[in-house]
């Protein structure tokens, strides 16, 4: 076996890498200092073997000492994604969303919409199961839908997406880039390897994404045909008003369309009202519109997308409505790991909100969700390592109406001594960052927040 390679670290996406790998011949190096070779090891490997690649981990900071040495040794890195892409049969066709909310709810029901369409499709990527994996598993299938970060999206992609896009763009990450905007354009690498036969979903409802889409030197990189979306706005393709409006003509805007207005009965098809979706809440109008487009670029049935989107269900640890203790609702929304996606966690309620928030400090600006918890939160109880950040932000705005009980099972013992359940309330956990300090993860910090809030509150 003279083809040998390093994945750097032992994840979902570095154990897939490794299959793949290893199914292909080569010798593979799993360096990882919790669950394999150290990296000390991994550093000697570059300095004494032939190398071929380096496959690196998404979460893994390209400032690490192994990723420094593979430079100096012209060792190429590589992403898990890229590597499963080199590999994948290149007659199933990919869909990639991203951006910085909504892109699980995205890919996940895309996926989902597709097998009900009676198509084979499985959901990968930074969604919990691994590109490589599944490419390693051969499974017979029409269409992989990949959501990816924008971790997976750095060091010059070269995944090839038929459909693309680019959910919205807000202020995430900031401790791993130079800017906020690095950030940003780092997501529309997304675009880069589209070709004129591909399709690329245009937002114009999002303000950073329109106006970066409207710069030149990115707007003339994507060379997919432009299928723009709005959710009220009549200069877009996809246009949202009472109505779900989906035009037949995908190449053209509206106002390329001579008496548009005139038109619109006989170039629209209503697929049903917004109030009939099953997923509530404005920012999920936003994450249907993509699905919708995708699936009316397949030839998706309207009447297949209508039944599926009446039907669907929310996704585990995002507005999870999982547990009532008399007219007290409980919602899980591990998700919001941001502000923005906790903003609209909050506005999707009209009740009494108790709020559970906080974790890492993510070095961003929390105002906009302060200035909203003044708003319409009636008591806030905090977690985490950015509680003292929060009180000070809160005081800035002098709401008072919280309480630092630094971890989940605390706040529950408080709330279950101190709350009267009978009265129409949600209880909303969506801590608006990520909590390395306490959890591994979002999926284990919402199922944890899960179980203690049935052994705690009770039944």
């Amino acid at each position: 076996m003279d083809k040998k390679g390093i994945v750097f670290g032992a994840g979902l996406s570095g154990l897939g890498a490794k299959e793949l790998l290893e199914k292909n011949e080569y010798e593979v190096y799993l360096i990882d200092d919790k669950a394999a070779m150290p990296l000390e090891e991994g550093i000697r490997l570059l300095n004494e073997e032939e190398i071929e690649f380096v496959v690196k981990s998404p979460g893994i900071p390209w400032k690490t000492e192994l990723l420094k040495v593979a430079k100096e040794k012209n060792v190429k890195v590589v992403s898990e994604i890229d590597l499963a892409y080199k590999y994948v049969d290149k007659n199933i066709k990919i869909i990639s969303f991203t951006g910085t909310n909504g892109k699980t709810t995205t890919s996940t029901k895309m996926a989902e919409l597709l097998n009900f369409a009676g198509f084979r499709a499985r959901l990968a990527g930074n969604a919990g199961f691994s590109f490589a994996k599944l490419v390693a598993d051969e499974e017979e299938l029409d269409y992989i839908v990949l959501e990816l970060s924008s971790y997976q999206l750095e060091n010059n992609p070269q995944i090839h997406s038929n459909i693309a896009g680019i959910i919205n763009l807000t202020p995430d990450h900031l401790t791993r880039y130079n800017s906020v905007e690095d950030y940003y354009i780092t997501k529309f690498a997304i675009f880069d390897k589209q070709t004129e036969d591909d399709f690329a979903l245009i937002n114009l409802d999002d303000e950073v994404f329109a106006g970066l889409y409207e710069r030149s030197d990115i707007k003339e990189k994507i060379k997919a045909q432009k299928v723009y979306l709005s959710k009220e706005a009549k200069g877009a393709v996809f246009v949202y008003e009472n109505n779900i409006r989906i035009m037949k003509d995908l190449s053209k805007r509206v106002d390329e369309i001579p008496n548009f207005d005139e038109k619109i009965d006989e170039i629209s098809e209503i697929l049903l009202k917004t109030e009939e979706l099953s997923l509530k809440g404005r920012h999920n109008l936003e994450n249907m519109l993509f699905l919708i487009s995708s699936a009316k670029i397949l030839n998706v049935k309207n009447e297949k997308i209508a039944e599926f989107l009446k039907s669907t269900t929310a996704l585990e640890h995002r507005l999870e409505n999982f547990f009532v203790k008399g007219n007290t609702t409980f919602i899980n929304d591990s998700k919001g790991t941001n502000v923005e996606s906790t903003l609209k966690a909050i506005d999707s309620f009209n009740n009494t909100i108790i709020m559970i928030l906080g974790g890492d400090d993510k070095k961003i600006d929390n105002m906009p969700l302060i200035k909203r918890v003044k708003e319409q939160v009636d008591f806030v109880y905090l977690i985490g390592d950015n509680a003292q950040i929060l009180i000070n932000d809160m005081e800035k705005v002098g709401y008072k109406n919280y309480k630092n009980l630094e971890t989940v099972e605390n706040v529950l013992n408080y709330l279950k001594e101190n709350v009267d359940f009978s009265k129409d309330q949600t209880v909303l956990f969506s801590p608006a960052t990520s909590s390395f300090c306490q959890f591994k993860s979002f999926e284990h910090r919402g199922k944890v927040f899960k179980e203690l809030t049935e052994k705690i509150i009770g039944k």
